[in-house]
């Protein structure tokens, strides 16, 4: 014996996961503002720091997003608690851009 079943009846709700935009995995997908490059004097002191400031907060954004993952999530990407910080520091990474280069 057969039962007819509802669509709505097979409803149901997505756990809210978390997860790291793919523009942090990608760098082609980043946007970037067009980029004025001066040569000297404030406006070009100004401009560096307007720009490390951005890189700064958009390191600080990932890095809480990473941090608030569980330690299962983070195991899932291929990272520990340990490896939060090596992501963000360049002097950590050196090692991985000689062997690409």
């Amino acid at each position: 014996m057969s039962v007819h079943t509802a669509d709505s009846q097979f409803s149901f709700q997505l756990p809210s996961l978390s997860y790291i935009d793919a523009k942090w995995e990608e760098p082609n997908l980043r946007a970037s503002a067009p980029r004025i490059v001066r040569k000297g004097g404030l406006a070009a002191w100004l401009s560096r720091q307007v720009a490390a400031f951005i890189t700064w907060r958009r390191n600080s954004e990932a890095m809480s997003e990473l941090a608030s993952m569980s330690d299962r999530e983070l195991m899932d990407i291929g990272m520990n608690r340990g490896d939060l910080v090596r992501a963000f520091d360049p002097a950590c990474n050196a090692d991985l851009r000689q062997r690409g280069a």
